[in-house]
């Protein structure tokens, strides 16, 4: 697997861990996401999880479910979640 592959692999893990953290802190159960999206338990529980990937489509209407914001960001700007991806894809450039 290349650089850029391992990126993409570590951004998509740390979304889909980031709406799975807010869902469990909001009580909001994979049932609940299932039957806001139209997606089976199992298969909210397999994206959350990052056993199945989801499309961009669909990681919409996870973060939808979840009320939660999917945005993108300048890789300039001066914000905590640009700092977490540099440094994230900073040890993944090392390996």
């Amino acid at each position: 697997m290349g650089i850029n592959e391992e990126k993409y692999k570590e951004s998509r893990k740390l979304l889909l861990d980031y709406l799975r953290q807010t869902a469990r802190e909001k009580g909001i159960t994979h049932l609940t996401i299932a039957e806001k999206t139209g997606f089976t338990a199992n298969n909210v529980s397999r994206m959350l999880q990052g056993r199945y990937s989801p499309g961009l489509d669909n990681f919409i209407r996870l973060a939808e479910a979840v009320n939660c914001y999917f945005f993108i960001i300048d890789k300039d700007a001066d914000d905590e979640l640009v700092e977490t991806m540099k440094n994230r894809w900073g040890a993944i450039e090392e390996n």
